[in-house]
């Protein structure tokens, strides 16, 4: 039975399968000798990551044309098996997968997952702007890290391991904390050094517009700030402060000068009811009609009300 609590997803039995799909993509399982009723899964978003608990018996994977929904995100998938044994074949590539095996793979790209036993895994399914677009690319076949990594690996699982067992006790700010940090832990996992990653999908112009894009769908949340920001692009607070370096202003400065832009372009529209003000204020999330006014005669020399009887346009 498929259930939801508060953004957590449970399902089992014979929910199994389309619940797996509609998070994993248009993948066909195949149970074969093995007993779907064993099989449940245990499913939160954290951020812009999604984390799964997979318990299930005998069965096979068919990832031959993936495509997702329009809420579910392009996502690279980074699986730690904790019991069982497994094999995953992708471009011509035969990875065995065991019990403390960890895997990174593009499912977008052709691929079969045979469950030889049954199993236990973690799942995490991390944005793939999140990673270098180099790192995306070697993906054309199954990643294995390096035995350097090994202790970076046991960090990674120790955190994922242990969210998934509290998920029900977070809340979507912690969540979002959580999942920013695996997103972390998986770049140095894979060897990106964040001072050196020029070429990604992260590169400062194309994240400085993927910001303002966003701050201007989310303008009038009055929580809109630098920290949520960076949890939805899927990047560190430090790296949002860069993007806007070149323009010499900080997120907060872009954040209030687009809010004072709306904000004049409204006031020049307005039919000068009483309160139409104040509204237009905590429309642009800005947190009283004093602050709105403090901000807007600073930025324009006029008060919201001369400016709206006609001020300099």
């Amino acid at each position: 039975m498929e259930q939801v609590f508060s953004s957590v997803k449970v399902a089992g039995g014979r929910d199994f399968p389309s619940v797996a799909r509609s998070l994993f993509g248009n993948v066909r399982l195949d149970f074969q000798s093995g007993d779907e009723d064993q099989s449940r899964l245990l499913s939160a978003m954290l951020g812009t990551c999604r984390l799964t608990l997979l318990e299930a018996d005998t069965h096979t994977v068919f990832g031959e044309r993936v495509t997702l929904g329009s809420d579910s995100p392009d996502s690279i998938k980074l699986v730690f098996q904790t019991h069982g044994y497994s094999s995953l074949n992708q471009n011509g590539r035969s990875v065995p997968v065991g019990a403390g095996a960890s895997i990174m793979y593009d499912p977008s790209r052709p691929y079969v997952l045979t469950n030889r036993t049954a199993v236990r895994l973690l799942l995490l399914q991390l944005p793939r702007r999140a990673l270098p677009v180099q790192a995306v690319n070697r993906l054309m076949e199954p990643f294995v890290a390096m035995p350097k990594h090994a202790g970076m690996q046991r960090i990674l699982l120790s955190l994922m391991d242990s969210t998934i067992r509290e998920i029900g006790r977070l809340d979507d700010m912690a969540r979002a904390s959580l999942g920013q940090t695996m997103i972390e832990l998986v770049r140095t996992m894979i060897g990106v050094d964040p001072q050196r990653d020029r070429s990604s999908a992260h590169s400062l112009d194309l994240l400085r517009r993927r910001v303002k894009d966003f701050v201007s769908d989310h303008i009038s949340r009055p929580d809109l700030d630098v920290g949520m920001i960076a949890r939805r692009m899927g990047c560190s607070i430090r790296y949002v402060y860069r993007a806007f370096e070149a323009e010499g202003a900080t997120p907060a400065d872009y954040i209030w000068s687009l809010r004072l832009e709306r904000a004049a372009s409204r006031l020049r529209d307005a039919a000068c009811r009483p309160g139409e003000i104040s509204e237009i204020a905590f429309a642009l999330g800005f947190s009283s009609s004093a602050h709105f006014s403090r901000a807007f005669r600073g930025r324009y020399a006029l008060s919201p009300s001369d400016w709206r009887k006609g001020g300099p346009a």
